[in-house]
């Protein structure tokens, strides 16, 4: 592992602030997610109570948090995570964004002073892969984001005091463009709710494989139920925050190639312009009318952010 790999989280989340699970614990929280998978989700919630009674392990809070989710209890959940979040190992994007305060992830290359803050549905793929290559390390296509730990926390509004002289870059995009491009790509092109839960064809009442108009009516259960459709339909807004002022470069996907060749010159490395989703993105329908809901869950997006869609 290089370097890069290595940096240690930001000062605000203390490593000695974390507890190891002992082996009894780390079963129990497998058997209650199992329970969960398993569309069990009353003795689920139960074991979960018993587990909390005689442990303070985090990573129960953070089972109780995804259920507060699952439940519609978007505040419980929020609240949950904001008090156990120091003590979390690589929290998720989802769990940065309900927590927020401000803090965003991204992969972080120490030689070349670069922090990338990807966004699912916004070239991520392409740009991960391309700090593979500026950090040495092999390509790994789609299946890059399997590396997720590889990210760090970052504190945005510290950014310029926590990581001097570091080049801070993004891709947005227009958040109906990013929600058409996840469902006709990765629910219905790869299945990928389907697959995700064992080919069930539906879990906890959704279909994993449904009808646009049935999906975007539905929008706000999919995600309490599918962290997947969490992590991709989140808004800009609550992963990057709402000052687009505090990265040196951000733009839209018709930019990406503008971004290679900035990081290729800040680097001495050429970049190759990838595009691992091309396919079917290109094939993605024209965009439906959007219900209020979903019109509302972006507003902020195209408020802060439209002038680099």
């Amino acid at each position: 592992m290089g370097t890069t790999d290595q940096i240690s989280a930001p000062k605000q989340v203390k490593a000695n602030d974390r507890v190891k699970a002992t082996d009894r614990e780390k079963a129990l929280a497998v058997e209650i997610l199992q329970h969960f998978r398993d569309q069990k989700y009353e003795q689920a919630k139960a074991l979960l109570a018993q587990a909390l009674k005689s442990s303070e392990h985090p990573r129960f809070k953070r089972i109780q948090a995804r259920f507060d989710l699952f439940e519609g209890c978007e505040a419980d959940a929020s609240k949950t995570i904001k008090n156990i979040l120091p003590q979390i190992w690589n929290p998720g994007s989802w769990e940065l964004a309900l927590a927020d305060n401000g803090f965003s992830r991204a992969r972080l290359l120490q030689d070349q002073k670069i922090l990338y803050f990807p966004l699912r549905k916004c070239g991520s793929t392409s740009l991960l892969n391309m700090m593979k290559t500026l950090a040495g390390e092999d390509m790994r296509g789609e299946h890059i984001h399997q590396e997720d730990h590889k990210r760090v926390s970052i504190n945005l509004d510290k950014m310029g005091t926590d990581y001097p002289g570091y080049f801070a870059c993004t891709v947005v995009r227009d958040p109906v463009g990013r929600l058409m491009s996840f469902f006709h790509g990765n629910i219905i092109g790869r299945e990928h709710l389907k697959q995700e839960y064992d080919g069930l064809t539906e879990f906890y009442d959704l279909p994993t494989k449904p009808g646009l108009d049935y999906f975007l009516e539905n929008l706000a259960r999919y995600r309490q139920v599918f962290i997947s459709v969490r992590d991709h339909t989140e808004p800009l807004v609550t992963s990057i925050g709402t000052k687009p002022e505090v990265f040196d470069w951000i733009g839209g996907l018709s930019k990406i190639a503008d971004l290679a060749a900035t990081l290729s010159a800040r680097s001495g490395i050429d970049l190759p312009l990838l595009q691992e989703m091309e396919s079917v993105e290109n094939s993605t329908p024209p965009q439906p009318e959007m219900p209020d809901a979903v019109q509302s869950l972006y507003a902020a997006d195209h408020k802060v952010y439209s002038a680099f869609f």
